[in-house]
């Protein structure tokens, strides 16, 4: 028999505030009214709401945004505040090179995207060099415009592939957010932690209890720790955390990128992920009680989520 300790208590909490109509066509997430033409609707509405809510910590369903939020002012802003501008990343190497004004040239294939590469970028290019060989390339660390509404950066040290922890920092005004940008970025480095982190880059789009994210590779996972000391106390950072996420201190959490392989599931961020199955047992339960902590269970544990923990896939690394 499953029984509510098996689930999250904050979860539990949380789902009970939620009313879903028997109908399966609307449903009350905390102040918020949601009506639907039919249950999938309804299930992409509260996942919506969901993320917003419990996750990211704000309420946008009544606020009016431009139409570009991109600001470049803004970004150079952060920019400055990055305090390495280099990083080394793999490539492909998908043609013969090509001599130019600017000197020699290799097509390789970089993050999905295929560019011409000066030799001097590539480290060891003075062996023969032929197409399908993996090479290093040296870039650029900043890539403003790679995630919609935020500036981007890779670490130095390059990240491997595998189980990455995601560590949250709530920043409730964009005008502190450069310093508490630069000052954890500093700190990664100093470390020489593998990295990549992002930090909101739109001033419509504050506050956020996920305005800064860092990835860590798994074997840099007690670098999440040393995050939530470095910034407890600043100004700018707020106190909230995401339902989903384990928090650390006032304003800071941390969770594990989702490890579920089913399709449509495998390429949701981590906040997407959990409100979207949350949302999907609500709707197939009508968020009745005698049917919802089983319900929880079953349908966590098939998308690899810890029932009782849900910022841990099943199987996660131990923290």
């Amino acid at each position: 028999m499953v029984t509510a300790d098996q689930i999250s208590p904050a979860l539990l909490a949380a789902v009970r505030q939620v009313t879903v109509a028997p109908d399966r066509l609307s449903a009350v997430v905390g102040t918020r009214d949601i009506q639907a033409d039919d249950p999938p609707e309804l299930r992409r509405m509260l996942a919506d709401a969901f993320y917003e809510i419990l996750h990211a910590g704000q309420d946008t369903h009544d606020r009016r945004f431009p139409l570009r939020i991109r600001d470049e002012e803004f970004e150079r802003v952060l920019d400055q505040a990055v305090p390495h501008r280099e990083t080394v990343a793999p490539a492909v190497v998908c043609a013969a090179e090509r001599e130019t004004e600017a000197g020699r040239q290799l097509l390789v294939e970089l993050a999905g995207v295929r560019v011409w590469m000066p030799l001097d970028r590539i480290r060891h290019a003075e062996r023969k060099l032929a197409a399908g060989d993996v090479v290093t390339v040296t870039t650029t660390s900043r890539r403003p415009a790679l995630s919609p509404g935020f500036f981007l950066v890779d670490g130095a040290r390059p990240r491997r592939s595998g189980n990455v922890l995601r560590v949250y920092v709530h920043i409730a005004d964009w005008d502190g957010s450069p310093e508490i940008w630069g000052r954890v970025l500093t700190h990664l480095e100093r470390e020489q932690v593998a990295y990549r982190a992002k930090v909101l880059s739109s001033k419509h789009l504050y506050p956020r209890q996920d305005a800064l994210v860092v990835y860590l590779d798994s074997e840099f996972r007690q670098a999440a720790k040393s995050v939530a000391d470095l910034v407890r106390g600043m100004a700018g950072v707020g106190s909230g955390t995401s339902l989903f996420a384990e928090r650390l201190a006032p304003g800071v959490a941390m969770a594990w990128e989702p490890g579920d392989r089913r399709p449509g599931m495998d390429a949701l961020s981590f906040g997407q992920h959990r409100a979207s199955v949350l949302a999907q047992v609500l709707v197939d339960t009508s968020g009745e009680e005698d049917t919802l902590i089983a319900a929880i269970r079953s349908s966590f544990i098939e998308a690899n989520i810890d029932p009782g923990d849900p910022s841990r896939n099943l199987d996660s690394p131990a923290s």
